[in-house]
């Protein structure tokens, strides 16, 4: 169960899966699994920065190393 299902049920007052504690508790494991993945996901955008830096600068060198080849020919 997710925590927008947790909140539905409690909301209805339908939720018998457990006591308060046990809810409290699943609240704040989706809250940690959610700042786990947003964390991920700022470590993984950083990578991507990077690589398309790092393409960009590629493309510079092969634009360069292309106009040496015409120029020499």
């Amino acid at each position: 169960m997710n925590a927008n299902e947790l909140a539905d049920k409690l909301e209805q007052g339908h939720w018998e899966g457990g006591t308060r504690e046990q809810a409290a508790t699943m609240l704040r494991q989706q809250q940690a699994e959610y700042y786990s993945l947003l964390v991920n996901h700022d470590k993984l955008y950083a990578k991507v920065v990077e690589q398309q830096a790092e393409i960009e600068a590629l493309k510079a060198e092969l634009k360069l190393i292309d106009e040496l080849v015409r120029g020499a020919k």
